[in-house]
């Protein structure tokens, strides 16, 4: 097959979970007619390899959700020169996914289904709840769930929420110092039991000591407090590095 990413652009997964996300589009056993994916970024890591799955598949269309405007711009200059063959799957969304994706929704109608969704925008791990949240009911069984960063801040939540619900089935891969969420929908409701044990592990999880300071302290003060550290240990606490 002749690759379709035309000229290399910057990106933030490693060549296995490149090679992961695009195996679960391209190998599904019902090929993906709408895709989704929140935190764009510049393109390269995730939104060119989507695309380059769906077009190798011949099906299927991609949204994606950048917040950073500057960013936004300059990932869609970048797939116009990377993926040209594939461009016509693709449309961007800018802003963040709490809101887009319930506009987006409602302009697709209500038998809109989403096959596939890659989660990886913002470091609160809250915003991976309200999203999956938000297309839970929209993914058909079979969906395939996948989400960036499954070992640092970002994901702390939704691993173990997913787990909790039998609705789904779910892995981490354990293949970088982020990790990649791979999860497939088996039955179209979890069962009040697991939906009951979820909402209690969300609820612990968002009363950690921690959690809870975070949360009542002013953003400006976060924000004073972190610019006096180092640069590179301000990331890394904010990301959840060790």
């Amino acid at each position: 097959m002749i690759a379709l990413v035309q000229d290399p652009i910057a990106g933030q997964l490693n060549a296995t979970e490149r090679e992961l996300l695009t195996a679960a589009i391209r190998s599904a056993p019902r090929q993906p007619k709408a895709a989704l994916e929140v935190g764009t970024w510049l393109g390269g890591g995730s939104t060119a390899h989507i695309l380059e799955a769906l077009q190798s598949n011949g099906a299927g269309h991609l949204w994606g959700i950048e917040a950073d405007r500057a960013i936004y711009e300059q990932m869609i200059r970048n797939l116009e020169k990377a993926v040209p063959l594939a461009l016509h799957r693709f449309t961007p969304l800018f802003g963040f996914s709490q809101r887009v994706i319930p506009s987006w929704l409602a302009q697709q109608g209500s038998g809109f289904e989403i096959d596939f969704a890659f989660l990886d925008g913002g470091n609160n791990p809250m915003e991976q709840i309200i999203e999956f949240r938000l297309l839970d009911p929209r993914m058909p069984i079979g969906a395939v769930l996948m989400a960036h960063d499954a070992k640092l801040r970002k994901g702390k939540w939704l691993v173990p929420y997913l787990a909790c619900l039998d609705h789904w089935t779910s892995e981490v891969h354990d293949i970088s110092e982020e990790g990649l969420l791979r999860a497939r929908k088996i039955a179209a409701h979890p069962s009040k039991k697991s939906l009951h044990r979820a909402r209690r592990a969300l609820l612990k999880m968002r009363c950690a000591p921690i959690e809870v300071a975070a949360a009542i302290t002013p953003r400006l003060i976060c924000l004073f407090v972190f610019n006096l550290l180092p640069r590179r240990f301000s990331r890394s606490l904010s990301d959840g590095r060790k």
